[in-house]
């Protein structure tokens, strides 16, 4: 059974759709730009995989989390 996430690749314009088995792989998250204090959440192909690198989209900063994981 997939789970619907309401997200399309850029460049293929399909939608991405999560697993029950990609849940056990990826590390979903609440993400706070400390700076800003905003959540952040990852879009696109940044919702796919794991990484401590995010860009605030309130503030337009880059930040590092203290672990590698998805916004959401």
């Amino acid at each position: 059974m997939e789970m619907d996430i309401y997200n399309f690749d850029k460049d293929t314009g399909m939608p991405i759709t999560i697993t029950p088995e990609d849940t056990k792989i990826l590390n979903f998250k609440i993400i706070i730009h400390e700076k800003c204090g905003k959540k952040h959440i990852d879009l696109e192909k940044f919702a796919t995989f794991n990484h401590r690198k995010h860009l605030c989209l309130e503030c337009n900063e880059y930040f590092y989390d203290h672990e590698r994981g998805i916004g959401t």
